[in-house]
């Protein structure tokens, strides 16, 4: 009786923490922008640069308030992983799962297919 009384209290204490989670850019500037102050710039590299195989973005990290750059060279799987270890939430308020629709109630998925009232 006690063993299954600790594995309950056991069990209420552990969080999991990810290796991975699959943030959307705009997530991930929102972390770097409200956490750090800081924000993703692409790296230009060069033209047609996207048609070899093993391609990746590349950004850099700068800052907000003069420029300056924090990090160079990183990819959005890195940050992905950097993120989720440190355990940032998948989705925020901003998150386009929690948006609304303007009269309030939750967007359905059919609600994607069919015009509003007011648009037709």
């Amino acid at each position: 009786m006690n063993n299954n009384n600790d594995s309950q209290n056991i069990e209420a204490l552990l969080h999991r923490v990810s290796d991975y989670r699959p943030y959307t850019f705009h997530r991930l500037n929102r972390i770097l922008k409200e956490n750090y102050g800081c924000k993703l710039e692409n790296i230009w590299q060069g033209y047609k640069a996207n048609r070899r195989p093993g391609y990746q973005e590349l950004y850099r990290i700068v800052t907000i308030s003069d420029g300056t750059t924090v990090v160079d060279c990183v990819t959005l799987e890195k940050l992905r992983h950097v993120f989720a270890n440190e355990d940032y939430p998948l989705y925020d308020e901003y998150s386009s799962v929690n948006q609304t629709k303007r009269n309030g109630s939750h967007i359905d998925e059919d609600d994607w297919l069919v015009p509003d009232a007011e648009e037709r």
